[in-house]
């Protein structure tokens, strides 16, 4: 494609050079230019330019004049934006192609993801899913470096999945994406909200930059979509819903545990193994058993029960794709044991999310309630004594430990998450597997294990270095050698 295609209508305030070469790739990362590649420069770091100029760059995109000359140079006023603006016209505007929706909110986006896929396959209808823990389409898995990729990575991805006949794309978005303008010249037909509380302050600063990114999705992105039927689908129980609702004429649906709206649910029943749901979608009743614990998942399928009508998907379908999704990776999910012992692995690693699943567990416990958790270091560290009081709250005992340390000594952050502590019904043991080893062995017939913070993860990050570790690992571990 010629960059003048590429580039032609967008705003751009001055071009140098012949617009009419041929484009080969586009890409931000100046190690991954090759001969006849356009590099965006998205810093103001002038070595980036200069190592994409020796690697062949053709062309460069900047917000100034580069002093490295290029056959091309196109300067325009932020070169994020019109990189997703070129890298979808790039890929064939793949976006436009496909039934794309977008779940961005602090908790239950992949789990909400999971579940919409799984209505869709219960439809026989061909789904993408872009998130925290994997893209999938096709029959095809590739290990996530971020939920959001970035913008030349998302679209050369909706590109393979409309080559592969996919349908929809189900994607997370996050709040990282939204201020990175990674999600720009994505076409979204439906933006679903699940909720907003604390998390990502080490980046957003505070929550309030934290809330503007997150609006940025159905302020911005949805409005500005082209496509015909656009819809937005927003959870009543969040006090921030309202700063979510678009300004522009788009279909807007809500949710609700308690508020009778478009889905909401009118009565259930909840024990360690499972949930029984009676929902109201659209004024029809129905009932749907699910084996995921928590009666905050009944938030998620809501959501995506409204996703299911939006698309037209009979009831029977999304009821049966609810009931098969028997749980995410990662996600309050069950490690099956023979020792009589709920345990769960959860990627709660915020207040909230860590307070949500304490309390749920806490009301279903038929003993006692051990969790095992830690806090991550180079991260927002305000959240640090907050988590530990709510933990010391509603565990019955809790044993703190290691989630990736990062350059952070670990007895430091252990300390400010001790100092939030209510009495002592805790231990250290800062060794994460010997934690887990811990929790297991201290935990009896009827007892409930929560191991939170790091979920699906299967790697550890201590110092400079990547580790492998996965908590689910080390617990089937236990039990192979218990046996």
């Amino acid at each position: 494609m010629r960059l003048s295609e590429l580039i032609n209508g967008l705003p751009v305030m001055f071009t140098k050079g012949d617009m009419g070469i041929e484009v080969k790739g586009i890409t931000k990362d100046s190690r991954k230019v090759k001969e006849g590649y356009i590099f965006f420069s998205t810093d103001k770091s002038e070595k980036y330019i200069e190592d994409a100029a020796g690697k062949g760059a053709v062309a460069v995109v900047a917000d100034r004049e580069p002093s490295k000359p290029f056959q091309c140079s196109v300067v325009v006023k932020d070169p994020r934006e019109t990189l997703g603006q070129v890298a979808s016209r790039f890929y064939g505007l793949p976006s436009e192609k496909l039934t794309t929706i977008g779940i961005t909110g602090t908790n239950g986006k992949t789990t909400t993801s999971y579940l919409i896929e799984s209505i869709l396959k219960s439809s026989d209808r061909k789904a993408g899913l872009i998130g925290t823990i994997s893209y999938r389409y096709d029959g095809r898995t590739i290990k996530a470096e971020n939920t959001t990729p970035g913008a030349e990575e998302l679209h050369g991805l909706l590109h393979d999945m409309c080559a592969a006949n996919m349908e929809f794309v189900v994607m997370e978005v996050s709040s990282h994406a939204l201020d990175q303008k990674r999600v720009e010249g994505i076409n979204f037909d439906t933006a679903i909200l699940t909720n907003l509380t604390h998390d990502h302050l080490d980046y957003h600063g505070d929550f309030e930059h934290y809330r503007e990114a997150k609006r940025l999705f159905f302020k911005h992105y949805l409005p500005q979509s082209m496509k015909d039927d656009k819809y937005a689908i927003l959870n009543m129980d969040d006090p921030y819903m309202n700063e979510f609702i678009p300004d522009v004429p788009v279909k807007t649906f809500y949710y609700s545990l308690s508020k009778n709206t478009h889905a909401y649910l009118s009565g259930y029943r909840e024990n360690i193994n499972g949930l029984r749901l009676e929902c109201s979608l659209m004024g029809e009743k129905f009932s749907i058993t699910s084996p995921m614990t928590g009666i905050f998942n009944a938030s998620n399928i809501l959501a995506a029960s409204l996703f299911g009508y939006t698309a037209k998907i009979p009831r029977e379908n999304i009821v049966a794709g609810i009931e098969a999704l028997e749980g995410v990776p990662g996600r309050l999910e069950r490690v099956k044991n023979t020792k009589g012992i709920s345990v769960f692995i959860d990627y709660a690693h915020t207040p909230d999310a860590l307070k949500k699943v304490l309390e749920m567990l806490c009301r279903l416990k038929p003993g006692r309630l051990i969790v095992v958790f830690g806090c991550g270091g180079d991260r927002d560290t305000a959240k640090r004594p907050i988590m530990g009081n709510i933990a010391s709250r509603l565990a019955d005992f809790s044993i703190i430990t290691t989630d990736n340390p990062r350059s952070e000594d670990p007895a430091g952050i252990i300390g400010a998450i001790i100092k939030g502590f209510e009495g002592n019904s805790y231990k250290v043991v800062e060794n994460r597997k010997d934690a887990i080893f811990e929790g297991l062995r201290m935990s009896k017939d009827n007892d409930v294990l929560l191991i939170a913070g790091k979920g699906h993860e299967d790697y550890q990050i201590v110092g400079h270095e990547v580790f492998h570790f996965s908590d689910r690992e080390v617990v089937e571990e236990f039990f192979n050698v218990a046996h």
